[in-house]
């Protein structure tokens, strides 16, 4: 005996409207009172905290996004398991419209506590570290429940089912205007190469022990610019430039020598918050836990055939070189009432320059990352938010910053 929910997709996003039925399979008939389905959407988190001698303090968070709930079937009634079903329909609202979340105390902004926010993307993750382990999930489900005859003795009793959903966000920013903050690193390179007929070639056992001191050396002074950007789109093109500036008047060459680009690694750094619960006897708060994963997102090396290794010239275009993107499967960055995921981005390359090996590294402290899929807001969303107001832009696009305030969305 078994109660079923049928639907042709798992995947849904706000707005959309899911349908399917719920059926019943088995070889025996059954009294019934109701059968409902649910939509439903919540947000979990559990931090377990070692005490040492092999015990422990669980903390855990919970937050309703939203529920929603029709009833199928509604008896007493006896039915043939086989050969029925009753159809049902639910469209997922913008907004989480749930109530009850655990009375968490805000800090430092982390979390979004407005009970009417954006439903945030179906999630999940984890993570073990030594003296304490956190998990977390924001899932979305359909639930198919069969209440049995309550007033007679040999009912089968009831019947529950859950279907997992998988809810993708999506972005109301269509196009945006390239927004990057700059790091730099200085590089001073000494070196008989730099000096002319030195450039190939073997050296001398007395030029070996020359280039020990320095201070007796040519030098080149050169700063490695690195254009971060400050928002990426999943499963877009990610732009990121490298620029080279040469220090003439630091340097003792006679011209700017010439450096090139031996490898380099983009990583994307993901950072995950939580909250929960803590209730102690002379103390009530949150207990706030974070853990950070790294992903590499695009690498090249020239290690092994440095003949090929580009220039690194005045604006090199990393982008085109590396064919760098986000892949499509990782989250947009989100803050709901006791998850938050944030993103860094990391850049990790080494250069050339007369036959000497420099790195450097580039890190950004915040890295928004939208939502691949973009969205037009229509109806209702149309009427609660106004078409953004930007001036003149002279048929630039707006900033995403820009765009974030026009459209009243939580910073």
């Amino acid at each position: 005996m078994s109660i079923r929910i049928n639907i042709p997709t798992t995947k849904c996003r706000a707005g959309a409207t899911i349908s399917g039925t719920v059926s019943l399979h088995g070889d025996v008939d059954i009294d019934v009172e109701t059968i409902t389905i649910s939509l439903v959407g919540r947000c979990k988190t559990k931090v377990v905290r070692s005490n040492g001698q092999n015990s422990s303090t669980t903390y855990r968070g919970r937050a309703p996004l939203l529920e929603y709930r029709q009833v199928l079937f509604k008896g007493p009634n006896k039915l043939k398991t086989n050969g029925h079903s009753w159809p049902f329909s639910f469209t997922f609202p913008t907004r989480c419209v749930a109530r009850g979340a655990d009375p968490f105390k805000q800090r430092h902004g982390l979390f979004d506590l407005n009970p009417e926010q954006n439903l945030p993307p179906s999630f999940a993750n984890e993570n073990h570290r030594f003296g304490w382990r956190g998990e977390c999930f924001i899932k979305y489900e359909l639930e198919a429940s069969l209440i049995g005859s309550r007033t007679k003795i040999f009912s089968l009793g009831d019947l529950k089912t859950e279907k997992t959903l998988d809810f993708i966000t999506t972005r109301d920013i269509e196009t945006l205007k390239p927004e990057f903050i700059e790091k730099f690193q200085k590089i001073a390179c000494y070196s008989l190469r730099l000096q002319p007929g030195h450039e190939d070639g073997p050296l001398t056992f007395k030029e070996k022990l020359q280039s020990m001191r320095t201070s007796k050396l040519p030098v080149a002074m050169f700063t490695l610019h690195m254009l971060l950007p400050k928002v990426g789109i999943l499963a877009h093109s990610l732009p990121l430039f490298l620029k080279l500036e040469h220090d003439i008047e630091a340097s003792t060459t006679q011209s700017p020598p010439l450096v090139t680009l031996r490898k380099c690694i983009v990583k994307l750094q993901a950072i995950t918050h939580i909250q929960c619960i803590r209730d102690e006897i002379f103390r009530e708060g949150d207990e706030q836990r974070d853990w950070s994963t790294e992903f590499c997102i695009a690498s090249i090396d020239y290690s092994a055939n440095m003949d090929k290794a580009p220039p690194v010239t005045d604006y090199m275009n990393l982008q085109q070189l590396m064919r760098i993107k986000i892949p499509w499967h990782h989250k947009p960055t989100f803050s709901t009432f006791n998850i938050r995921r944030t993103y860094r981005l990391a850049v990790k390359l080494a250069v050339d320059c007369a036959q000497k090996t420099f790195k450097a590294e580039f890190a950004s402290y915040r890295f928004d990352l939208l939502a691949a899929d973009y969205a037009f807001p229509t109806g209702a969303q149309e009427q609660e938010m106004a078409a953004p107001a930007y001036g003149d832009l002279s048929g630039q696009l707006p900033t995403y910053q820009d765009a974030k305030l026009a459209s009243g969305a939580v910073p």
